[in-house]
């Protein structure tokens, strides 16, 4: 645990002097541009740790102080992000919104418009199971105790370390997913309840038959199967199950609360038992086929036996929320007081909201899954590929003439393609969980239309077509770029129209995260802009009536990810900017939008109730801003597009260069804590040292993460200078004038302002030869000249500071234009910078100092024979890429400590006089090396969750 003394003047370290002295080096460097605050401050402490002046005790309760701060502030970023005041202000605002939505007709207030105002839920929250649960649940509690409190102290012991939790499986990140949930519901019922109070005022009793439709609620956590194998379809069935246990539960809770308000006449009396027993039914028959489903072993043991349970005992099974929404009808008629009928009504729009469920849910498969389904399906040879055309020719033959196929479960435990396994676990669902919720039905990585259609092809097969909404996900820079022609060539598919008149919604999904890690983040967003653009043309020239356009933008908690660090108005018009929607509008085209909450940084904003009411309420309104004026961005074509060609041309150079191979791989994720349950890799890819900084072979999350840890979000600020530099006057004078332009500048000012070339020279200045060889060269440290000179040959040809050195000098003449770019535009980026961003300088700087001890540390290493393919060289290489559990584990079982302990004379009855001297030398080993490396790479780590509270979000 990472902890000290308020009272910094008390410790060995003061850390607003290492502050100052920080402060007073960065002046020094116009006079000596070679110099780097960061590595000498982080050269000092090394070398007073080395000499013994100060303890790594004392290196720890500083970085500890730093972080505690760096935690508070995060928090305080939270509130602002969330915009929450209070919860009286929360609630004023969302009635301002439901009172300005109601028009006057010719008789007064107009019901049919108000109703239909309300009819369609425009905005829907998504939580995934991305891998950002870098902080514990009680230290994620901890900050969000500190986001709503009032009590604001800068100072403040956090108490609890800076990590997460030990294990991160599946049931841990499906319980932090359904406490968010439970907090939604609760926002949700209480929004609905404010909603009915002010539509009363104005109807009457008219306002209690509405079925007002605010947002919708989805998590994906449990049936997402993109680049992992470890969730069966048994896991999934089994989760909904659970979830839909909850739900009930869930639903006689708060009709058990409403009972004991309401009054007791025969008639409330008899349909308040009549809500009870189905209910109490219900959760029987749940509990029932759960039981049944736990029985069932490896194998598909007792499946059959389980599967005839739930298929025959289904009597008083609900699939559907039609009876209790009749019974709640029913008592809302024959209950007396306004504030019953309004409770009952805000239950009923819950029930309809959610469904048989605690919210919605989304699978996701990869397109590959899909056609490789098709194959199987048709036995057509994994050689033989068909051309586009051939295949939409005999795809929708395919779906024309195809014919509902019915399934058991013995059909999902047999069927050994994914993607049919999922259909078919959505056709069981239908008939034994819940009959009429919708169902997300994601693919990732989809380039082809074909791809779709197999999807559509399936979803009718298995009949599951009017439940199910097919959304391809574009993420890579040729499907964005492909997305517009693709949704077209869908749209001229007779069996594309049909199915999505059917579900009178077409779905897409854009990625935020993947788009950026390939092309830059603010590239990202403009290349996902066009497709919008691209998207309201196709659907005013479809003339799909009564289809509403669903776009699921996937981003993280990130700038690096797609998330506007500003407020939650700024974040949501960031993915979906006025323009867009201005032009949804004008051509009549009816909107949806989706947002999503990764993981554990995204579960923080609906942790608490009344943080989570202000978030809710702030999405709903979000979605009914539309501006009516064009924004002058768009007015020039040519430029906007030239821009944006400049800014991705030069994020794809970044990609390609060998300086950011290298910084990615420097250390790989091993500056991090595994932080879910996923993998780092993609499933396709081969995890070697080799690719290991290969940005292609990374996923997003990990990617960022690196670029935070090194300290610079080279993804988002990079580039713009370079894509502005043909008329950069005329450009800054729009800039000015385009509210686009100015919350994608915001963003970068405020990346830049986190961002510092200096720290990422630090993060490289370790692995030159150099510093090591000059360490000995001076005789100040005798007795670590032997490590110096280790170090200093390994990395002699070490490649590694000098590819991120140039990187860095391509960057900064970027950095150069853009800082000039922000001070005409008014923008604050850094370049003096304040207190806090010097504070995560400092943390680098002890960190720096921490990884140098752990380098020293494995120079010091004994030399053994070679065994297993593993050398001392090789040993040492892998320390210095901080593979340091795997450097351990290896010299442990080497060099057997523990097992020599166990030897001792003690436990024998003969005596000894001699004993074996290695035994010693292996003590001293454990105790001067291994344990001190182990205790320093924990430290290493844990400040690495501390450098990404700086940044408000991991990855």
């Amino acid at each position: 645990m990472l902890q000290g003394s308020r009272n910094s003047a008390e410790q060995p370290i003061n850390e607003f002097v290492l502050r100052d002295r920080l402060r007073a080096l960065r002046a020094e460097i116009p006079d000596a541009p070679w110099l780097n605050p960061i590595v000498a401050v982080a050269f000092d402490l090394s070398r007073q740790l080395e000499s013994g002046e100060i303890s790594f005790e004392h290196l720890r309760a500083l970085a500890g102080r730093l972080m505690d701060r760096a935690c508070v502030n995060r928090a305080a970023q939270l509130r602002e992000r969330i915009g929450f005041v209070d919860s009286a202000s929360t609630q004023r605002d969302f009635t301002e919104l439901v009172e300005k939505s109601i028009v006057n007709g010719p008789d007064g207030p107009d019901l049919e418009a108000f109703r239909t105002h309300w009819s369609r839920a425009r905005s829907g929250i998504v939580l995934t199971a991305h891998p950002t649960f870098g902080v514990s649940e009680a230290l994620s509690e901890r900050m969000v105790d500190l986001a709503v409190s009032d009590n604001k102290v800068p100072d403040v012991s956090i108490g609890l370390p800076h990590r997460p939790d030990d294990t991160i499986d599946l049931a841990y990140e499906h319980r932090l997913d359904q406490l968010a949930i439970r907090n939604l519901r609760d926002s949700l019922e209480g929004l609905l309840n404010d909603f009915v109070r002010v539509a009363q005022t104005k109807f009457g009793d008219d306002a209690y038959a509405m079925r007002p439709q605010l947002a919708t609620i989805a998590s994906w956590v449990g049936y997402d199967l993109d680049g992992r194998t470890d969730i069966s379809w048994l896991n999934s069935f089994k989760l909904k199950l659970d979830e839909k246990l909850d739900a009930l539960n869930d639903i006689r809770e708060r009709f058990l609360t409403l009972r004991h308000r309401l009054d007791e006449s025969p008639e409330v009396q008899r349909l308040e038992r009549q809500m009870t027993g189905k209910l109490d039914l219900a959760i029987a028959a749940v509990i029932d086929q759960k039981k049944a489903m736990d029985e069932v072993g490896p194998g598909g043991k007792n499946l059959a036996k389980a599967a005839n349970q739930i298929t025959v005992d289904a009597g008083y099974n609900l699939t559907s929320v039609e009876p209790l929404t009749e019974l709640l009808d029913q008592l809302i008629r024959v209950v007396e007081p306004a504030q019953h009928k309004r409770a009952l009504a805000a239950l009923r729009g819950l029930i309809e909201t959610t469904g048989l469920g605690m919210s919605h849910i989304h699978v996701r498969i990869n397109a590959a899954q899909l056609t490789n389904a098709l194959r199987a399906y048709v036995h057509e040879p994994w050689t033989r590929d068909l051309t586009e055309r051939q295949a939409l020719s005999r795809l929708a033959e395919m779906i024309a003439s195809a014919k509902e196929e019915t399934v058991n479960f013995g059909t999902l435990e047999l069927e050994t393609a994914t993607a049919i396994r999922q259909f078919a676990l959505i056709a069981q669902i239908k008939k034994y969980v819940d009959k009429e919720t919708p169902i997300r039905f994601l693919i990732a990585e989809c380039e082809s239309p074909a791809t779709v259609l197999i999807a559509v092809f399936f979803a009718k097969l298995f009949g599951v077509s009017d439940i199910v909404d097919i959304s391809p996900l574009f993420e890579t820079p040729s499907g964005l770029e492909r997305g517009p022609r693709l949704m077209a060539r869908l749209l001229d598919e007779p069996g594309y129209r049909e199915y999505i008149k059917l579900r009178g919604r077409m779905a897409i999904q854009t990625g935020f995260s993947d788009a950026g890690r390939f092309i830059g983040q603010v590239a990202a967003t403009l290349a996902i802009e066009r497709l919008h653009h691209s998207l309201a043309e196709l659907m005013q020239a479809a003339d799909l009536e009564d289809v509403e356009l669903l776009i699921f933008s996937t981003h993280g908690e990130s700038m690096g990810r797609g998330a506007h660090p500003g407020d939650l108005h700024r974040r949501l018009r960031y993915v979906l900017p006025h323009e867009a929607r201005r032009r949804f509008a004008k051509r009549g085209v009816s909107l949806k939008h989706e947002t999503s909450f990764q993981g554990g940084d995204g579960f923080m904003f609906f942790a608490n109730r009344e943080l989570t009411r202000k978030a809710v309420a702030t999405i709903i309104s979000d979605a009914f801003e539309v501006e009516s004026q064009p924004d002058p961005f768009y007015a020039d074509e040519n430029q906007s597009l030239d821009f944006f060609l400049r800014l991705r041309a030069y994020q794809q150079d970044l990609f390609a260069h060998p300086g950011y191979r290298a910084l990615l791989g420097a250390f790989g994720p091993n500056l991090l804590f595994k932080t879910g349950s996923r993998a780092v890799k993609r499933q396709s890819d081969v995890g070697t040292p080799v690719d290991r900084g290969d940005p292609s072979r990374m996923r997003a999350i990990p990617n960022n993460a690196i670029l935070q840890q090194f300290g610079y979000l080279a993804n988002v600020v990079a580039g713009l200078g370079a894509a502005t530099d043909l008329d950069r006057d005329r450009f800054i004078a729009l800039a000015k004038r385009s509210p686009r332009l100015t919350t994608l500048f915001e963003m970068v000012a405020r990346g830049k302002q986190l961002s510092s070339l200096n720290a990422m020279g630090a993060n490289a200045y370790i692995f030159d030869a150099g510093f090591w060889a000059s360490r000995a060269s001076w005789g100040r440290e005798q007795h670590l000249d032997t490590a110096f000179r280790v170090l200093s040959t390994t990395l002699l040809s070490d490649p590694r500071a000098s590819e991120i050195n140039r990187l860095i000098h391509h960057m900064r003449i970027d950095a150069i234009d853009l800082h000039a770019i922000l001070e005409e535009l008014g923008l604050e980026a850094g370049k003096v910078p304040d207190d806090r961003r010097l504070e995560l300088d400092l943390l680098q700087a002890v960190r720096l100092a921490i990884i140098m001890r752990i380098f020293i540390l494995a120079a010091q290493l004994p030399r053994f024979a070679a065994r297993n393919e593993m050398s001392h060289e090789r040993i040492v290489n892998m320390a210095l890429a901080l593979d340091i559990p795997e450097v351990l584990d290896f010299m442990r079982q080497a060099f057997p400590y523990a097992a020599a302990e166990a030897a001792n004379g003690a436990d024998y009855a003969e005596r000894a006089t001699y004993r074996p001297h290695g035994v010693d030398d292996y003590a001293r080993l454990e105790k001067e090396i291994l344990a001190p490396m182990e205790e320093a790479y924990e430290v290493v780590r844990e400040i690495g969750t501390g450098i990404s509270h700086h940044f408000g979000a991991f990855g």
